[in-house]
């Protein structure tokens, strides 16, 4: 491995790993300071603005990498066009999701100014798009810094709504701040940086750029339908506190997550430069990739299974020891999940996009019919269950019958027995 990738790798995991211990360190505080039946309103308002926020990203970040790769003069059109029309999208959405809260009947007083509040980050998060050219410019200690300081002064705000006001709408308001100073932050820097790749606006762009992303934004929303759903669906057949226990148990359980974000992250370049002219070394860092992730995954799953009810008495108190049996099974998700974040970096560099709309609809599908089979008679437990049958589909099984991404199955085992070459 260069030094370059190294040290972008090095960055990557210290930025995701100091953001993602101390965000834990927070929700645990939060939901131990708030009811479960807050704690339980909060996630399922997240729920509801992550099905908007999914498609908002227009696919862009699964492909905007691939684009740099391609022609690098024009990295200012690329971010600036899909920044405006991301924009765009969030200003829609926002409208829409207030129309839906307002308008359903036997809401919670408080979701509609909570959903409001917190789909404002969607105006800023767009601004993410930079991130991916500074990680493509194996950059990504600026990333890392910026928004570790956007995140520390969110926090300070968060900490006070929740200990000197205990107002949620306050809270709320803290975890949108972290949006608005990363994206501006973001900004400033790349336009001091980078004079002469300015951002700018071109509708034939955003054209260029929707041709080859359109199937990740189906891809998105069906991911989100399957990511989100079981909590909608908890909300709607049981009751909030069901939410808050499921939502306990799927923190706990994506703890690990900063590692395997930060392998996919800084994999991703070097992954897609290979393809353009090194074929071994691109399907050497693709397994190298799943393996990393599929061993640290399995580790992590066996410790917090045999540990889970101490894990959950500890860090969350006797309120939550409901999460535990969930707990249990819904870690297991995390290994197959990240399976098909890599998936979808194979199915871009392969150009066969389409099969991620494919594989993300079964998933869906399954997740749905999940969960309304099994939610009723095992409550959070059926929806854990649910959701950890839908990733092995999804994510691996599935691989196998779809015979021009089959080859992604026999690379996802050959990685898994360490098999490189």
């Amino acid at each position: 491995m260069n030094t370059k990738f190294k040290q972008n790798m090095s960055w990557i995991f210290f930025g995701n790993i100091v953001h993602a211990i101390f965000q834990y360190l927070l929700n645990i505080y939060i939901a131990r300071v708030f009811t479960t039946n807050d704690y339980g309103l909060i996630n399922y308002a997240t729920s509801l603005i992550a099905f908007f926020t999914s498609i908002g990203t227009l696919g862009f970040n699964g492909v905007i990498t691939k684009k740099f790769s391609d022609d690098e003069s024009k990295a200012g059109e690329y971010i600036g066009s899909a920044i405006v029309a991301r924009q765009f999208f969030a200003v829609v959405a926002i409208v829409v999701l207030q129309i839906i809260v307002r308008g359903a009947t036997g809401v919670d007083a408080m979701l509609p100014q909570i959903v409001f509040y917190q789909s404002l980050a969607m105006l800023f998060g767009p601004f993410d798009m930079v991130v991916y050219w500074y990680r493509y410019k194996y950059a990504a200690h600026k990333v890392a810094i910026t928004r570790l300081l956007a995140f520390f002064i969110s926090a300070g705000w968060r900490i006070v709504a929740v200990a000197v006001f205990k107002n949620i709408s306050a809270y709320v308001l803290g975890v949108t701040l972290e949006s608005v100073l990363f994206g501006v932050f973001l900004a400033v820097e790349y336009k001091k940086e980078y004079p002469q790749n300015k951002l700018s606006f071109s509708s034939k762009t955003v054209k260029g750029l929707l041709l080859i992303s359109y199937p990740f934004i189906s891809s998105a929303l069906l991911s989100t339908i399957y990511g989100q759903t079981d909590k909608i669906m908890l909300k709607a057949m049981m009751s909030n506190e069901a939410v808050a226990m499921y939502s306990v148990a799927m923190t706990l359980a994506g703890a690990i997550s900063i590692i395997p974000q930060a392998l996919i992250e800084g994999f991703r370049p070097d992954i897609m430069k290979f393809r353009q002219d090194n074929m071994h070394m691109y399907r050497r860092r693709l397994k190298q990739l799943y393996a990393c992730v599929f061993w640290i995954c399995v580790m992590y799953c066996v410790g917090v299974t045999v540990f889970a009810k101490w894990i959950v008495l500890f860090l969350y108190g006797e309120k939550y020891l409901a999460a535990v049996p969930a707990l249990s099974l819904i870690v297991w998700y995390t290994t197959f999940s990240y399976f098909g974040a890599i998936n979808n970096i194979y199915m871009v560099a392969e150009n066969k996009s389409k099969w991620v709309q494919v594989t993300t609809l079964v998933g869906a599908i399954t997740n749905v019919v999940l969960n309304a089979l099994l939610i009723p008679s095992l409550g959070v437990v059926g929806a854990a269950m649910a959701s950890l049958v839908t990733q092995i589909i999804a994510n691996f099984a599935l691989l196998y019958f779809i015979k021009p991404i089959r080859e992604n199955f026999y690379l996802i085992l050959q990685a898994v027995r360490f098999d490189f070459d």
